[in-house]
């Protein structure tokens, strides 16, 4: 086999094996196996009716705006929105209905993986289009962002259903597609105008700060995750 499949084969495959590894040991009481490939599966099974919902949300007509605009509504209307939408579908219809769905630590876990099983087709398809150099950065971008939306979501969810607090699930909500919407917004933004205005003054200066962004909104996305689990672990902890 060719080394660059060979690379590309296993930088598609090894961040999914590496992160549901990582959101597994990192609760305490860990959860049935045969309950999170479920979890995993039906993530994945979501993108049957994300496909066509975005791409009729793909039809808005947006005339004459600008990359910037257009990258705006591309990234929070027609990706965040649906996605985390069907996510929390996933969350409320399957996992939080099982009795082993009993603590925010639990609920970080299922929404991770839910989170990396809609991830898993999506990053193939763009893998098979883009190749090495797509599969390298995906696997430390894309693949674990996903899995810390899905994670925030899920601890929302878990604060719902013990506190009985509705509102906790649209806060949930609302974080994860800000996260999301910001992370497609800052690439989408910068390769539009790089594409479309990329001979125009100041447009180099926008197009780094957006990739700048861009990292912060990656690390600022872990650190609040990891944060999540370190307090639901503390709190299992004294429990």
């Amino acid at each position: 086999m060719d080394i660059r499949i060979a690379l590309t084969i296993l930088l598609t495959v090894v961040p999914f094996v590496v992160l549901l590894r990582y959101y597994y040991r990192r609760d305490l009481f860990r959860e049935p196996r045969r309950a999170l490939v479920r979890t995993f599966l039906l993530g994945l099974a979501i993108t049957v009716p994300a496909v066509p919902v975005e791409i009729g949300l793909s039809a808005i007509p947006l005339g004459a705006a600008g990359p910037l605009t257009t990258a705006l509504v591309s990234a929070f209307v027609i990706a965040a929105i649906p996605e985390e939408a069907l996510r929390l579908l996933v969350l409320r219809g399957y996992c939080a209905r099982r009795s082993t769905f009993d603590e925010p630590m639990d609920a970080i876990v299922y929404g991770a993986t839910a989170a990396l099983g809609f991830a898993a087709l999506e990053n193939i398809l763009y893998v098979a289009d883009g190749g090495l150099v797509t599969a390298a950065v995906r696997s430390v971008t894309s693949v674990p962002m996903h899995a810390t939306w899905g994670a925030v979501l899920g601890y929302y969810v878990a604060r719902a259903r013990r506190g009985g607090k509705q509102s906790d699930i649209w806060r949930g909500l609302a974080i994860a597609v800000a996260a999301h919407g910001l992370f497609d917004f800052v690439l989408m933004g910068a390769a539009l105008l790089a594409a479309e205005r990329g001979d125009e003054p100041g447009v180099g200066l926008a197009v780094l700060g957006l990739l700048v962004a861009f990292v912060v909104t990656v690390a600022v996305s872990w650190i609040a995750v990891l944060r999540l689990i370190r307090v639901c672990i503390e709190s299992r902890s004294r429990a």
